[in-house]
Order: structure tokens, then sequence, then C-alpha cells
């Protein structure tokens, strides 16, 4: 096999793993009453951190900032995130979550568990390390200026 035919089946399946994972993952999240995988990559990703600018969560979720800005406008009128700006420093908008945003956190984090561990069995420790190394590689040649 070339290696461009090996590059085309390597992003072909790719793409057959991101639909089969979106798919699974969107199970998941609308049992938790969520509307989309984006919203449960935007709680995980304003809960690791202390404090979370809508930029941050950009460059944490893959998202565009004009989405972004969308989908918190839309958790806000859920009330699973609050926006705030600090008084000294108006540029930024920050994001948190409220009560019922870590609520469905912790759904999501006991759903997931299911679809975690099919994941896991399917690895050993030695191929997931690989495995999540070669997916930040490849996320990072995605996201490099050309």
């Amino acid at each position: 096999m070339t290696m461009n035919h090996q590059g085309m089946d390597l992003i072909s399946n790719t793409f057959k793993a991101t639909n089969l994972l979106s798919r699974r993952g969107g199970e998941i999240v609308s049992k938790c009453k969520l509307t989309s995988v984006q919203q449960w990559l935007i709680l995980s990703a304003i809960a690791k951190t202390d404090k979370t600018s809508l930029g941050d969560l950009c460059a944490r979720t893959m998202v565009t900032k004009q989405n972004i800005t969308k989908m918190v406008e839309r958790m806000k009128g859920s009330g699973l995130v609050r926006t705030y700006q600090e008084p000294e420093d108006k540029r930024y908008v920050y994001v948190e979550l409220t009560p019922l945003g870590n609520e469905k956190l912790q759904e999501l984090e006991v759903a997931l568990t299911e679809l975690d561990n099919q994941v896991v069995n399917a690895f050993t420790e030695e191929e997931l390390e690989q495995f999540s190394q070669l997916l930040n590689r490849l996320i990072h040649q995605f996201t490099e200026p050309m």
C-alpha cells in the first residue's frame, strides 16, 4: 500500500470513528437532556479551570468563536452556565458553570462510563497512551497556522 493510500485510509477511518463516537455521544447527551456533544465538551472544558474565557473555550473545544458564542448563549438560556466580565478589564467574557451545569456534568460522567469502558477495553494501556499522543499530534497538525 502506498503512502497516499495509507493517508486516505487514515482520513477515511478517522471520519468513520468520528461519526460513530458522535452518534454514541449524541445518544448519551440526549439522555442527560443536553442538545449536543459540543455542550458536553464546553461543560467539561469550563470545569477544568477556575477561570474560562470564550477564547479559552474555542482553543480547548476546537469550536469557532462565532459558534462558541451562540452555544454559550443557548446554554445560558438553559441555566447551565453564566457569563461575567471582570470590572477592571471588560475586554474578556468569562464563563462558569451554574449548579445545574455542574449537575449535568456529573450526570454525563456517569453516563459516559459505559462508552469509556468500551474504548478503554479495546486497547492495552500502552496502546491507549500511544493513541492519545497520536490524536494530540493530529489535532496539533490541524490547529497550526499554514
